[in-house]
C-alpha cells in the first residue's frame, strides 16, 4: 500500500538512476547475432560482443548531464519539441542510426524523405534535422538490470529516469533492447513486461505521442534462451521491432558459412509472432544492410559453394556466425567484382554470396573467404513478407551501411516501395 514516504523514496531512487545510468552519457553504440543488434547497446546484459543485436553495436544518443538544463541544439527551438500525433504512422520506416554528420552539415546516411523514425543516432544534433522532416529519434533507454527491477519502486525510479533522459534529449521516445537468456515464465520475464509497461505509461503521462518499441529475436521461440513474453511486451509498448539477422548465433547443423536471415526464416518467425495474437499493426520486421565475411577452413577452393567454418561456441552451441565479423553493405558489394567466384544466389536461403582470397590476419597466407549479406533483390522479398501479413512497417539496422551514390539509391528504393500504395 501507498505510504507518506513512498514519493520520496521513489524521488530518491530516481536520482540514484540518473546519477548512475545517464549523466554524461552523450553517444552510446550497439552489436550482434541471433535477431540480435549488433552489440554495442548499454541496455544489452551478459551478451559477448559478437552476438548482440543493437545493443553493442551502435552509437545511440542518450541523455545530456542533468545538472543543468539541457541546451536546445537548434537554432530552431521548436524543433526541440517532441512531435506530436500518434506514436506510430500508419506505415512506419524504422531503422537504427543515421551514421556520420556529412561535409556539409548533413546527415549523408539517413533518407529522411523516406524514414518515419530512427533509433540511436549518433549525433545529439541530429534531432534537427529528423524533427525538421517530422522524422521521430527514439533513444536507448537506461540500462536494464532486471534483478534490481523487481519492485513497484525500483521500476517507478526506473521509468522516471527513462522519461528525464528522452526530455534531456529532445527525442521522441525509447527503444528496448534487452537480449540476455530468461526462462520461461519467470520473474524475470514478468519483470521486463512491468518494466517496459510502467516506463511506457510513464512517456505517456508526460506525452501521448511518446513512441515506446522493444526489440525481439527473430523469433519468439527461445532464440538463444530468450524465453521471453512477446505478447505482454507487445501489450505493454507500441510495436515490436523483429530482429531478423544474425539468425546463425546458434548453428545446430553443418558449420558452414551461410544467410544472415534465410527469407523462410523470415516467414516463419514473423508467422511465429502472430501466431502469439499479436497484432500485424505491432510488428515491425528489421532487416540487415550488412553482411557477414566467413574464412573458410583451411584447404577451400576460391570457387567453392560450401564454405566450412571454424567452430565458436555461442551460449552452448559449438559453431555460431561469431566465426564471421560483418560488414556494412556498401563495403562489401564494392568487393564483388574483385571476387573469385562471381556473385551467386542462393535458391534455398534467397540470399547472394561470393568468395575472394584474402591474406588471413593470422598466418599471413592467402586463404577463401565467402560473403553471405542482402541486396536490394533479397530485401524486396523481405519487405513483400512484411507488405503480405499487413505488419505496421520494416527497416534496417542500419541506415547508413547502405552507403552514397547508385548503391544506396538502389537500398533506399527497395525500402521505399514498402510504403507505396
Amino acid at each position: 500500500r501507498a505510504t507518506s514516504s513512498e514519493p520520496h523514496t521513489v524521488q530518491v531512487v530516481a536520482m540514484a538512476f540518473l546519477l548512475t545510468s545517464i549523466i554524461g552519457l552523450v553517444l552510446v553504440r550497439p552489436t550482434t547475432s541471433a535477431g540480435q543488434h549488433r552489440v554495442n547497446h548499454p541496455s544489452v546484459q551478459a551478451v559477448t560482443p559478437q552476438h548482440m543485436s543493437h545493443v553493442e553495436k551502435m552509437p545511440g544518443l542518450s541523455a545530456r548531464p542533468l545538472a543543468a538544463p539541457p541546451q536546445c541544439p537548434c537554432s530552431d527551438v521548436k524543433l526541440c519539441e517532441p512531435l506530436g500525433g500518434s506514436p506510430l504512422q500508419e506505415k512506419e520506416i524504422f531503422g537504427f542510426n543515421p551514421g556520420a554528420v556529412g561535409a556539409d552539415g548533413g546527415y549523408p546516411g539517413v533518407n529522411l524523405s523516406v524514414v518515419t523514425t530512427v533509433a540511436w543516432p549518433n549525433d545529439p544534433n541530429f534531432i534537427c534535422a529528423a524533427h525538421a522532416s517530422n522524422v521521430k529519434v527514439v533513444i536507448n533507454p537506461p540500462s536494464v538490470n532486471l534483478t534490481a527491477l523487481r519492485t513497484t519502486e525500483a521500476r517507478a525510479a526506473y521509468a522516471a529516469s527513462a522519461v528525464a533522459a528522452v526530455k534531456a534529449a529532445f527525442a521522441d521516445g525509447v527503444t528496448f533492447d534487452y537480449e540476455s537468456p530468461i526462462v520461461r515464465d519467470s520473474i524475470d520475464s514478468s519483470t521486463y513486461v512491468a518494466v517496459v509497461k510502467e516506463t511506457t505509461a510513464a512517456l505517456r503521462a508526460v506525452n501521448a505521442g511518446y513512441q515506446v518499441t522493444v526489440c525481439a529475436a527473430w523469433s519468439p521461440d527461445s532464440i538463444d534462451g530468450r524465453a521471453y513474453d512477446y505478447s505482454g511486451l507487445a501489450r505493454g509498448s507500441d510495436a515490436l521491432y523483429i530482429m531478423d539477422y544474425d539468425t546463425r548465433s546458434q548453428i545446430f547443423d553443418v558449420c558452414i558459412a551461410s544467410a544472415n536471415a534465410p527469407l523462410a526464416g523470415t516467414e516463419h518467425g514473423v508467422q511465429r509472432y502472430l501466431e502469439l495474437g499479436i497484432a500485424p499493426s505491432q510488428l515491425i520486421l528489421g532487416v540487415p544492410w550488412y553482411g557477414y565475411r566467413y574464412p573458410c577452413e583451411k584447404g577451400t577452393s576460391p570457387t567453392a559453394a560450401l564454405c566450412p567454418i571454424k567452430e565458436v561456441p555461442f551460449r552452448g552451441v559449438n559453431c555460431s556466425d561469431a566465426a564471421g565479423s560483418e560488414v556494412g553493405y556498401a563495403t562489401l558489394v564494392g568487393l564483388i567484382a574483385e571476387s573469385t567466384s562471381g556473385r551467386h544466389w542462393d535458391a534455398s536461403t534467397s540470399s547472394p554470396w561470393f568468395n575472394r582470397l584474402e591474406k588471413s590476419a593470422t598466418t599471413g597466407k592467402m586463404e577463401t573467404v565467402q560473403y553471405w549479406f542482402d541486396d536490394p533483390s533479397s530485401l524486396a522479398l523481405k519487405y513483400a513478407v512484411a507488405t503480405d501479413r499487413g505488419l505496421r512497417g520494416t527497416g534496417p539496422y542500419t541506415y547508413s551501411d547502405a552507403g552514397p551514390g547508385e548503391t544506396g539509391r538502389q537500398m533506399w528504393a527497395a525500402l521505399a516501395a514498402f510504403r507505396t500504395p
